[in-house]
């Protein structure tokens, strides 16, 4: 007699885009995050120091079409990507999510970080993923960390196979 495997039936939860905003938001700060072989956030700090910026923004929804090679786009493109596989793993449905961002900001203080005391090179930042579903609802992730800014003279160059 052959039994055939029941596939398990999973109803998704709103509630749950709360864990995919910290999955991405992981993602994002994680050391593994590069550009070009060096870290993405670190790279993120010296563009924004270069423009006068505090802040930076990236809009994952309805990213545009045309990619080219900044780290700005590259940002966006991969990050959609990682939304849209997280939201497929977790069966929930895209048009839930009706705006989702990523937003760094450098101009962070001290004392608001509350930062481990092993983490004691560069300045502080603030990362939050926002995501905001069809009814209104925010599901946020802040984490609080600490960069430099990119310097290709300090930094190794990751020896990992570069997609860009």
């Amino acid at each position: 007699m052959e039994f055939e495997k029941q596939q398990e039936v999973k109803m998704a939860r709103r509630i749950e885009l709360k864990g995919v905003a910290n999955a991405l938001n992981a993602c994002f700060v994680s050391r593994n995050n590069d550009f070009a072989g060096y870290w993405a956030i670190g790279q993120l700090k010296s563009f924004a120091l270069a423009n006068s910026l505090s802040s930076m923004t990236f809009s994952l929804i309805k990213p545009n079409s045309k990619f080219n090679c900044n780290l700005q786009n590259f940002i966006v493109a991969h990050y959609s990507g990682i939304l849209g596989y997280l939201l497929t793993k977790q069966q929930i449905p895209e048009c839930w999510v009706i705006k989702a961002g990523i937003l760094i900001d450098f101009n962070v203080h001290y004392k608001q970080a509350q930062l481990f005391h092993c983490s004691a090179s560069g300045e502080p930042y603030r990362c939050c993923c926002e995501i905001t579903d069809d009814a209104g609802r925010r599901y946020a992730s802040i984490i609080y960390g600490r960069c430099q800014p990119h310097s290709a003279v300090k930094e190794l160059k990751s020896s990992r196979k570069s997609t860009i």
